[in-house]
C-alpha cells in the first residue's frame, strides 16, 4: 500500500531539491499498485523517473541511477524519507535506455490532481520493457547481457498479468501495448538461450567484475539486520532498500545482474570489489565459508 502522504512527501522532497513536479514521475510496480492494477509489489521501493537536465547534481552520462552525494544535505533528506515510510525511492534519469523525456507528459496523469504526482499509465510499463529490450538490441556497443535473463522471465510474467487483468477491465490500451511487448521479452530470454554465460566447479563460481579488487573474508548471506561490516555478502541480487547495510561490506558477490544492476551502481559508488551475475555464489558458498574475491579475474573460490 502506497499512502497519499507517501507521495505527497516526495514531491516535497524533490522540490526541495529544485525538482519541478512536471519534471518527474512514478513508475513501474509502484505505479501499477497505484492505477489499481494487482502486480506482485516489490514493498519498499518507488521506482521514479527524473528528467537528467532537471537533476540539480552532475553525473555521467551513462550513469543509470541517481542518488544524492553522501554526506549531502540532500543524502540526509532521502535516508530521512527512507526511515520515516519505510519506502526507499529508486531513481532513474530521463533519456536513458530509449525512454524518452519529452513522453512524460503523454505517459502519465497527475494523482489526485496537480497538487498531487505524476504517475505512469499501466500500459506505459509494457511499453517501457519493451523499449528497453529494443535499445540494447539497436545498440552497437551493448547488448543483453549487461542484465540476465531472470530478470527478462520476470518481465515477461509482469506483463502477462497486466494483459490479463486488462483484458477483465476492458483496457484496450494496455492490451494492446502487452500484445506488442510479449514478443520483445520472448526474444530477450532466447537471447540467454544461445550460449553458455556461466561457469563453475566445486568451490568455484565465475562472473563480471562490477569493481575491481581482491578480498578475502567470510560469507554472509542476505538478512535484515545482519551485519556485513568486513564480511563477504553473497545474495541474488541487490535492491536500493540494502545499501545502507551493504555499504560496509568488504566485497559483494551476486547470482544475478548485469552492468546496469544496483549492485554494479553500488559498487562503484562505495568502491567494493563485486562480482555480479555469477548464477549459482548462494548455492555455491555458505554461511560461515572463507573465500577469495578476485574481481578483476572474474572469481570467486572457496578456501580451505
Amino acid at each position: 500500500m502506497i499512502q497519499r502522504q507517501i507521495l505527497q512527501d516526495l514531491r516535497t522532497m524533490f522540490e526541495g531539491w529544485g525538482i519541478s513536479p512536471d519534471d518527474w514521475y512514478v513508475t513501474g510496480e509502484a505505479s501499477m499498485v497505484l492505477g489499481g492494477y494487482p502486480v506482485d509489489y516489490r514493498d519498499g521501493i518507488i521506482d521514479v523517473l527524473i528528467c537528467r537536465n532537471a537533476w540539480p547534481w552532475p553525473r555521467p552520462e551513462e550513469v543509470g541511477n541517481l542518488m544524492p552525494d553522501e554526506g549531502t544535505k540532500a543524502h540526509g533528506e532521502f535516508e530521512a524519507f527512507v526511515k520515516k515510510h519505510g519506502k526507499t525511492p529508486d531513481l532513474h534519469p530521463l533519456p536513458h535506455v530509449g525512454l524518452r523525456a519529452e513522453d512524460r507528459f503523454e505517459h502519465t496523469y497527475w494523482l489526485p490532481d496537480e497538487s498531487g504526482v505524476r504517475v505512469a499509465y499501466p500500459w506505459v510499463q509494457a511499453l517501457h520493457r519493451k523499449t528497453i529490450i529494443e535499445f540494447y538490441e539497436e545498440s552497437s556497443t551493448l547488448d543483453l547481457d549487461v542484465f540476465d535473463q531472470k530478470k527478462f522471465i520476470r518481465w515477461k510474467e509482469f506483463i502477462e498479468t497486466i494483459q490479463d487483468y486488462g483484458r477483465s477491465i476492458g483496457d484496450e490500451k494496455a492490451i494492446k501495448a502487452c500484445q506488442l511487448a510479449l514478443p520483445a521479452c520472448h526474444r530477450a530470454i532466447a537471447f540467454f538461450d544461445d550460449d553458455t554465460y556461466y561457469d563453475h566447479k566445486d568451490g568455484v563460481v565465475t562472473g563480471r567484475s562490477a569493481y575491481d579488487g581482491v578480498v578475502e573474508g567470510e560469507v554472509r548471506h542476505w538478512e535484515t539486520g545482519e551485519d556485513f561490516t568486513g564480511k563477504i555478502a553473497v545474495l541474488t541480487h541487490l535492491t536500493p532498500a540494502q545499501v545502507t547495510t551493504l555499504r560496509h561490506a568488504a566485497g559483494i558477490i551476486t547470482d544475478q545482474g548485469g552492468t546496469l544492476s544496483h549492485a554494479a551502481i553500488i559498487a562503484r559508488e562505495y568502491k567494493i570489489p563485486t562480482l555480479i551475475g555469477t548464477g549459482c555464489a548462494t548455492r555455491v558458498f555458505k554461511v560461515g565459508d572463507r573465500i577469495l574475491l578476485h574481481t578483476a579475474s572474474g572469481e570467486a573460490r572457496k578456501l580451505v
